[in-house]
C-alpha cells in the first residue's frame, strides 16, 4: 500500500500533513485505510479558510492597478514600462504604485496559488490518495491553469499571469515533496535569479533608449483585431517563462507555509505573521525606493544603476507579497474572524477571492474592450492616474459581480469550468 505524502520536515506547528511516500508508513503514523478513495473532491465553499480567499480578493485589486498602465495606448515608456510623457500626477501616481504595488501583489498572489498546492497535497495525503494519483491531479491542474491562460493571451491580454503561474505549477510538481531546506534554497536561487532579470531587462529599456539617441521606446497601436492578436502572442511567449521564474520562489515559500497551516490557523502562528509583516513591509518599501525614485522621474539612473534598482525592486517585492498576505492572516486571527462574522467588507473580499480566477479574466474584459485601440478606444491618450483609476473602477465592478453570484450561491463561470476540467478527468472515488 503507498503511503501518504507530507512534507518532510518538522513543522513550526503541529504537522500539515500526515507524515512523504515510502514503502512503510513513518513511525506513529495510522495505517492506511483498507480502500482509499481515487480521489478528493474540492473543499465546500463553507469549509474554506477566511484569511486565503480575503488575501486573494485584495490581491486583485493590487493586479488591476498594476497592469493598468499596460492599457495605456501610444506614446513611450522608460523605466518600469510606464510613460515618459506624463503629467506631474501621473509621475506621482507611478512612483506611488512602484513603491506599494508593482512586483508587490503579483508575488503575493503567486504566494496564495502555492499554498492552494499545498493544501491540494495535504487533503490527498491525508486522505491516502496514492502519490501517482495526486501527481497526475496537480499535473492536469497546471495544464488546465496554463491553457486558460494561452486563451486569456489569444483573446484578450498579453501580460497574462496564468500562463506563467500554470509553468511554474509544472516545476513545483516535482518539488512537493522535497524538504523544507530544499524548498527554502530553491526559493532563494531562483528569486535571486529572477531579481537579475528583472534589472537586466529594465536596464535594456535605458540602454535602448541610449542607442536610439536619447529617445524613450515608442510603443505600437495595434489599430486592427489581427495586430493585436500577434502582439499579444509575442509578448505572451516572452513573458511565460519570465512570468514562471519569477512566480516559482513564492509559489515554493507558499508550499512551506502551507505545510504548516499558517494561513489556514494563523491564530497558531501570530508571532510569526507580526515579525513578517513589519520586517516584509520595511524590506519591501525601502527596497523599492531607488526603483520607484526613477520611475517617477526624480533621476536619471544609468544602464547599470538600473539593473542594480531593477534586481532589488523585485527580490524586496516578494517580501512585500508573503507581508501582505501575512498582514490578512494577522488581522483574522486578532479579530477572531470567521465565515460568520465577517463583516461586509470581509466578505465582499472572501466573495472576490473565492472567484479569483473568473474576477482576473473579468478585468481583462473590462480594460481591453473599452481601451484597446481596436476596441473601445478609450485609452488612447489617458495618462497613468487615468488609468491606475479606471483600474480601481475595474476591480470594484469586480467586488460587484463577486457578490452578487455570492448572493446567488453560484460560483463564478471560471472556477465552474476550471473545476469541471480538473475534475471530470479524475477518477471515480
Amino acid at each position: 500500500m503507498t503511503t501518504p505524502f507530507p512534507s518532510p520536515g518538522a513543522p513550526a506547528g503541529p504537522p500539515a500533513a500526515p507524515p512523504v511516500p515510502a514503502a512503510a508508513p513513518a513511525p506513529g503514523a495510522a495505517s492506511a485505510p483498507a480502500a482509499p478513495p481515487a480521489h478528493v473532491g474540492p473543499v465546500p465553499a463553507s469549509a474554506r479558510a477566511v484569511a486565503p480567499d480575503v488575501a486573494r480578493g485584495l490581491a486583485l485589486l493590487g493586479i488591476a492597478i498594476a497592469n493598468a498602465t499596460a492599457h495605456v495606448v501610444g506614446g513611450a515608456v522608460g523605466i518600469g514600462s510606464r510613460p515618459v510623457d506624463g503629467s506631474t500626477l501621473d509621475r506621482v501616481v507611478d512612483g506611488v504604485v512602484s513603491l506599494f504595488v508593482d512586483r508587490r501583489t503579483m508575488p503575493m498572489f503567486a504566494l496564495l496559488y502555492g499554498y492552494g498546492i499545498g493544501v491540494v497535497v495535504r487533503r490527498r495525503a491525508a486522505a491516502w490518495v496514492p502519490w501517482d494519483a495526486c501527481r497526475s491531479d496537480l499535473l492536469r491542474r497546471a495544464g488546465v491553469l496554463l491553457a486558460f491562460g494561452a486563451a486569456h493571451v489569444l483573446l484578450l491580454f498579453g501580460g497574462d499571469i496564468l500562463t506563467a503561474y500554470g509553468v511554474a505549477g509544472l516545476l513545483a510538481v516535482t518539488l512537493v515533496r522535497a524538504s523544507d531546506r530544499t524548498l527554502l534554497v530553491v526559493a532563494g536561487v531562483s528569486l535571486i535569479a529572477a531579481g537579475l532579470v528583472n534589472g537586466a531587462m529594465e536596464s535594456l529599456v535605458v540602454m535602448a533608449a541610449s542607442w536610439d539617441g536619447g529617445e524613450a521606446i515608442a510603443m505600437p497601436v495595434d489599430q486592427t483585431v489581427l495586430a493585436g492578436v500577434l502582439t499579444r502572442v509575442s509578448a505572451g511567449v516572452v513573458a511565460a517563462p519570465i512570468g514562471a521564474l519569477v512566480a516559482l520562489p513564492l509559489l515554493l515559500l507558499g508550499l512551506w507555509a502551507a505545510r504548516r497551516e499558517v494561513l489556514e490557523r494563523p491564530a497558531d502562528h501570530l508571532p510569526l505573521l507580526r515579525r513578517t509583516v513589519v520586517v516584509g513591509l520595511a524590506v519591501s518599501v525601502l527596497g523599492a525606493v531607488p526603483h520607484a525614485s526613477s520611475v517617477a522621474g526624480l533621476r536619471d539612473p544609468s544602464a547599470l544603476d538600473v539593473l542594480g534598482t531593477g534586481t532589488l525592486h523585485l527580490i524586496t517585492g516578494a517580501a512585500g507579497g508573503v507581508a501582505f498576505a501575512a498582514l490578512v492572516g494577522w488581522v483574522v486571527a486578532a479579530r477572531g474572524l470567521t465565515l460568520a462574522t465577517l463583516g461586509p467588507a470581509g466578505r465582499a473580499l472572501r466573495a472576490v477571492g473565492t472567484r479569483s480566477l473568473t474576477c482576473y479574466l473579468l478585468q481583462s474584459v473590462l480594460f481591453v474592450l473599452p481601451l484597446a485601440p481596436w476596441a473601445g478606444g478609450l485609452g488612447v491618450g489617458m495618462g497613468s492616474a487615468q488609468v491606475v483609476a479606471w483600474g480601481v473602477g475595474v476591480w470594484l465592478v469586480t467586488v460587484v459581480v463577486a457578490v452578487s453570484l455570492e448572493a446567488a450561491g453560484r460560483r463564478g463561470p471560471a472556477e465552474a469550468l476550471y473545476r469541471r476540467l480538473v475534475y471530470r478527468a479524475a477518477p471515480a472515488a
